[in-house]
């Protein structure tokens, strides 16, 4: 502690103060209550040290002259008027008090913004029974329309001059890899029958970190696409701003929110139906998230991404849900997943029911993805208990993706979540996620190499995780076992490097 090094420091600990009462929801009194102890902290230390109390142990130095770092700057304490000294020493709070502001200005956006909370959202109404319909079929936009029809038509959810926000998963995919974005085909059909309700289709997404809108909207297709149709094409990122009230109990809080998703009549949520490293599953729901303006999304890793999807879903429940997979992404999705020509589509009027459809098709029990048992638990929406036999006709894949393990995912993600509670973390994450995850899932040179790399670590990482769990023990049977397929796995990835050709998911 000194007078040059206190400043940062405290600082510092103000914004981990605010990460940390964020993510574990402590209320304002509890924030004040450590706010203080840590100034005082910081003041009685600095004090003794300044006093020549004590002196300060690593390197050994004298209190006074550690305080103001005499070896480097030649100033004694002697050189100081007290009352100088004494208003040094009544900043500290406001050091302590400036991070955690900062951090709130980071999270909140401007404060000059206007607050408004989920009263003024124009899509909120009442969902009704659950109704939900899967149609299978090699013609996109035929059984898109079948889908909706047999969810009594367009005209359920449209009236005549209804703002309807259609948002697909365009920045969250890789241009090169088809079924890691959402079908042009699928959009267009909806785009239509919006207007043959007399709606005023949107489509919206929003910056990432890895992608900007434009960009991969045009290496996408979507922005000749939309071009071609007369349709606006908007990335949120880039309109008028809100700061929004999520809710007391919320992980998000107050954060920035676009007028296109409060002054929508209807929300019609189309991802693409595909896996998700952190999340096991990328579907409605977590299309959702995407609406959040903010180019620089680490934050609600921060906040425990499980829980921000749910916040999201609570105020802006999209009216309609479509889900395309007429291509699919399995194995190591969202930017490194492999195409899968499933040729099927699943709509609902309840965004938990079509994404629990969705993950029996893909092989996952719905509750063991955290964000659906929340939001099921929550009464956000239906569990529905669906029957691969139900479908039309079968398919290889049914019931049989490829796709991460959910606990590895947990682990990936609470990692994750862990790190970026330190302060000036979330930059080494953004550029992790720019330089690791999309370099490596569309540069040539790695991209097909990439998902044999995650599919040993999802192996390794598994294998791990079982003999971690409570009551099952890794004999040496089982050391060897998991030694031997990991032998196997990197022998096997470093021949696919060596020959130069394109790894093949087992």
């Amino acid at each position: 502690m000194s007078f040059f090094l206190d400043p940062p420091a405290l600082f510092a600990l103000g914004m981990l103060l605010y990460y940390v009462a964020g993510r574990y929801g402590w209320e304002w009194r509890r924030v004040l209550k450590v706010g203080a102890s840590i100034s005082i902290i910081f003041i009685g230390a600095s004090c003794l040290l300044y006093l020549d109390v004590v002196d300060w142990p690593l390197p050994p130095t004298g209190g006074p002259e550690w305080m103001f770092h005499t070896e480097y700057t030649g100033i004694h304490s002697a050189d100081v008027p007290p009352i100088l000294v004494a208003a040094m020493f009544l900043l500290y709070p406001l050091w302590h008090a400036l991070g955690y502001l900062t951090a709130l200005r980071m999270d909140a956006g401007s404060f000059f913004l206007p607050l408004v909370s989920r009263g003024v959202v124009r899509s909120r109404r009442e969902v009704g029974e659950t109704r939900f319909v899967v149609r299978r079929g090699q013609y996109p936009r035929e059984i898109v329309r079948q889908a909706v029809e047999a969810l009594g038509g367009m005209a359920e959810y449209v009236r005549q001059g209804d703002r309807v926000l259609v948002k697909p998963n365009i920045c969250g995919g890789n241009p090169q890899i088809p079924g890691s974005y959402t079908s042009i085909d699928v959009v267009e059909e909806i785009v239509r029958m919006v207007r043959e309700c007399g709606g005023e289709p949107v489509v919206a997404d929003s910056d990432m970190i890895w992608t900007e809108f434009m960009p991969v909207a045009e290496a996408q297709g979507w922005r000749a696409w939309a071009d071609r149709e007369g349709v606006r094409l908007v990335n949120l990122a880039e309109t008028e701003m809100r700061r929004f009230n999520f809710g007391l109990r919320s992980a998000i809080g107050v954060a920035p929110v676009s007028r296109e998703m409060l002054d929508a009549n209807v929300i019609i949520s189309v991802p693409t139906m595909k896996t998700h490293l952190l999340t096991s599953v990328t579907l409605a729901m977590k299309n959702m998230y995407g609406t959040l303006p903010e180019k620089n999304k680490a934050k609600y890793h921060r906040l425990g991404i499980e829980n921000v999807i749910c916040d999201v879903n609570r105020s802006f429940r999209p009216n309609l849900v479509v889900i395309d997979g007429t291509i699919g992404g399995e194995a190591w999705g969202p930017l490194s997943c492999s195409p899968v020509g499933f040729e099927t589509v699943v709509a609902s009027n309840d965004v938990v029911a079509a994404d629990s459809i969705a993950c029996t098709l893909m092989g996952y029990d719905p509750m063991e993805i955290v964000h659906l048992s929340r939001a099921y638990e929550e009464g956000l929406g239906r569990i529905v208990e669906y029957e691969l036999g139900s479908l039309p006709y079968g398919k290889e894949k049914d019931g049989d993706w490829v796709k991460p393990n959910p606990k590895v995912s947990k682990f990936y993600e609470d990692l994750i979540e862990a790190a970026l509670l330190m302060p000036g973390m979330q930059v080494f994450f953004d550029a992790a996620a720019d330089h690791v995850l999309y370099k490596t899932a569309t540069i040539s040179l790695l991209r097909g190499r990439t998902p044999e790399v995650e599919r040993v670590l999802n192996d390794v990482i598994a294998g791990l995780l079982r003999s971690g769990e409570k009551g099952t023990k890794l004999d040496d049977e089982g050391i060897h076992r998991l030694h031997d397929k990991i032998t196997h796995e990197m022998k096997k990835f470093l021949n696919l490097i060596k020959s130069g050709s394109t790894p093949k998911l087992e």
